[in-house]
């Protein structure tokens, strides 16, 4: 089994996996998280110049927030999908949300006002390669993609772990394993049945502790019942 190690904050993750040679980095923060995730890996003993690849599970600030920088900084190659080409260009999250608590509501449509939460550098893909083509194939690593939280929802398997970016949820403001923004709910549940019907044993996910796979079995009918609220009507 290969080295995983957690860099990101108490919300939110930002992984490192070993591959050969150094890391493969799993999102990253929010923009203003940049130094702080320096500085975190620096303790851990992680060079950014071990960094070999970013892998990009979807277009959202708290995950794509300082790529541009880590990626310079790197030289490392982004792994991520063409078809989000439009929103990293765009460096703004889409809106367009439904929201999995209706209690949530008032502290999600600040949220949503305020840059600092919603915008991030905007990023060119060109270079970058298509998860679809499994480039990191040699490494053990497979790539598919899901729906439902974002438009596309990136996922990979490697050794027995399943990371699912934000497809699932097990952190503050999370319920029933529901993700907080829910682009088209109907993808979502299907996209927990092909997680399910995986051979992975544990998911990791954006944001909250990994969790064992079967343990989201039993909440995929709840969430096709789940009312959602809309983040703006």
């Amino acid at each position: 089994m290969r080295k995983v190690i957690n860099l990101g904050t108490s919300y939110l993750n930002t992984y490192l996996v070993e591959i050969e040679g150094g890391w493969m980095l799993v999102d990253t923060g929010y923009p203003f998280g940049y130094k702080r995730f320096i500085k975190k890996a620096a303790r851990k003993g992680v060079a950014l110049s071990s960094i070999r690849y970013v892998v990009l599970t979807h277009v959202h600030a708290d995950h794509a927030g300082f790529l541009k920088k880590i990626l310079a900084d790197t030289g490392a190659t982004l792994v991520c999908l063409p078809a989000e080409r439009e929103r990293l260009l765009s460096g703004v999250n889409e809106k367009n949300v439904y929201l999995s608590r209706k209690g949530l509501f008032l502290i999600n449509r600040i949220s949503a006002s305020l840059p600092r939460f919603q915008t991030f550098e905007p990023v060119d893909i060109s270079g970058s390669l298509d998860a679809e083509t499994q480039p990191l194939a040699e490494e053990g690593i497979t790539f598919f993609v899901l729906h439902g939280h974002t438009d596309n929802d990136l996922c990979f398997r490697v050794d027995d772990k399943l990371f699912v970016g934000d497809l699932c949820m097990n952190g503050a403001g999370a319920t029933g394993y529901s993700p907080l923004w829910i682009e088209d709910n109907a993808a979502l549940v299907e996209s927990w049945r092909e997680i399910l019907a995986t051979d992975a044993a544990y998911l990791y996910v954006g944001h909250g502790k990994p969790f064992k796979k079967g343990e989201l079995e039993k909440y995929v009918e709840k969430q096709s019942r789940r009312t959602l609220c809309k983040l703006f009507k």
